[in-house]
This record gives C-alpha cells, structure tokens and sequence, in this order.
C-alpha cells in the first residue's frame, strides 16, 4: 500500500531510517543451477513489491532481469505487471502464475520460476488481516520444496490512523503469521518471503524465527533497507522485506538491489539444498 507512514510517525522512524550501507547491491553470477557433480542445488530467489501503482512498468522487470533468478516473488502485481513480467521474464523463467487483487489493488500476487509449479493454494487471511498470501509448491531438481509469500497488514488502523496503527498492529501480522505457517507441509523445505511490514524483531518475524527459521538478510545484509518514502523533506528508510528459510536450506549470500522504482528494493538470496540428516 501507498504511503505506509506518514508525517505523523516520522519521529517514530527517524532512527531505523538514518543507516543505509550494507552489501553491494548487484551479487555474483548466479552460476551453475544443477550441478553435476552431485552437490546441493543453489537456487537464487528475488522477492519483490513492485507497487501497484506502476503495473508494467519495465524499470521493475529489469531490476529482477539483472538479478539472474530461478524463482520470483512478487507481492503488489496486476494484470499489467503479469504482462510485462511475462514478457521480459518468461523466456527464462516460463513457469509463471498471477493472481489479481480481488479487492484492494494493493494484494495481487505473482511467482515466475525456471522450474515447475506444483501448487499455488491462495490463503484468506485472518480477521483484520487485507491481503490474501500464496503457499508455491516447487518442483526443483532435488525433490519439491515450498514458499509462503506472504504481504502482511501494514501499519494502519481500522479508523485509518497510521499513529495508531504502527503501535497496534503487530499483534496483527503476528496471527497473520501464525495462520499462514499451518499451511506448510512439515515433509518439505520451506521458505518465507514478501513485504512483512515490518523489521526484525516484529511479532511476525518472531513467530518464524521460533519455528526455525532465519532471515537470510540478518546475516548477509543486517542494515540495508528494503523500503523508502520521502516525508516532509526526508527520506524514511527500512527493513520491511524479509527472506526467512528453514533447516531445509544453506545460505550462500544474499542482498538488496538498488534498482527499479518501486518504493520498495528487490531481495535476493541465493541457497543450497541442506544435506540429508
């Protein structure tokens, strides 16, 4: 959504706001996909908010081209990001699927991948949630594994106050979570990627990390922000987009890329396949 914070929260934000440096924004070449010599398969994931309001814009599909993926996430699509991601993408990535908002223009949702889609089971969300979030099934060289992709309730409260809502709200995301992580099959690998709307340490991010998983971006790219809004003369930066992976999985690297313009950053990460137990 639009305008997550306003002039009123500024003072709020002003601290997460102020770092910017992290990791280069452009990673490595993704390299080989499916190794030959029986190693795990590295994957590379990019999940994006595209914004809604610039459907198809090629800035956005450029800044995931660059990024040389297997897998894309994208949260804010419509039909006018479908087609240009279809377009500039699937050539590459031919497994795609799309679902427009079906309400608010701010929740549709998108995945592109090199390899077959299995499942896309869309889940309602909870009371007070808004946007519906997506459970891909992935059929990889390896064996499937899955991805939640999630877009959790921003800040804002019923009567519309961003005040309010950045203090009340957490609880929110945080069944938005709980819900969303029942629909994960425990026999798979698993992923967990979108717009939070929130930075580490939110009730959501919680919730993951004490079920097992851990925000790739903690630990390759802690102070890059993923999200910035010019306010009353400022910028407001954060971390509201976050890729959390279970024990399914390695991190080899990951980041943010400074690119596309969306008021949010592409993520991306790139993982291995954990070797059997």
């Amino acid at each position: 959504m639009r305008r997550r914070l306003l002039a009123a929260v500024v003072a709020g934000f002003l601290a997460a706001g102020a770092a910017c440096g992290g990791t280069p924004s452009k990673p490595p070449p993704a390299g080989e996909r499916v190794p030959s010599d029986g190693s795990p398969l590295r994957l590379r994931i990019v999940s994006y908010n595209v914004n809604f309001g610039l459907g198809g814009d090629t800035a956005g599909v450029r800044a995931v081209a660059d990024l040389d993926p297997d897998l894309v996430l994208l949260q804010e699509s419509n039909d006018a990001w479908a087609a240009a991601f279809t377009a500039g993408l699937g050539g590459e990535l031919p497994h795609h699927r799309f679902t427009p908002p079906p309400d608010m223009p701010a929740g549709g949702m998108g995945v592109l991948s090199r390899w077959p889609i299995l499942a896309v089971d869309q889940l309602a969300p909870p009371e007070d949630g808004l946007f519906f979030a997506w459970r891909v099934v992935i059929d990889a060289p390896g064996g499937p594994f899955q991805v939640l992709n999630l877009h959790l309730r921003p800040p804002i409260s019923k009567g519309g106050s961003w005040v309010v809502g950045y203090f009340s709200t957490g609880g929110i995301r945080e069944r938005e979570a709980a819900v969303h992580a029942e629909a994960l099959d425990p026999a798979l690998p698993a992923l967990v990627t979108g717009d939070f709307n929130e930075e580490r340490g939110g009730p959501a991010i919680d919730l993951f990390e004490r079920r097992g998983f851990t925000d790739v971006l903690a630990a390759f790219a802690p102070d890059r922000r993923t999200w910035e809004w010019p306010v009353g003369g400022i910028t407001l930066r954060m971390q509201l987009d976050h890729l959390m992976y279970d024990a399914g999985w390695l991190a080899a690297g990951a980041g943010v890329a400074d690119a596309g313009r969306s008021d949010h950053r592409p993520v991306w990460a790139d993982l291995e396949r954990a070797p059997a137990p």
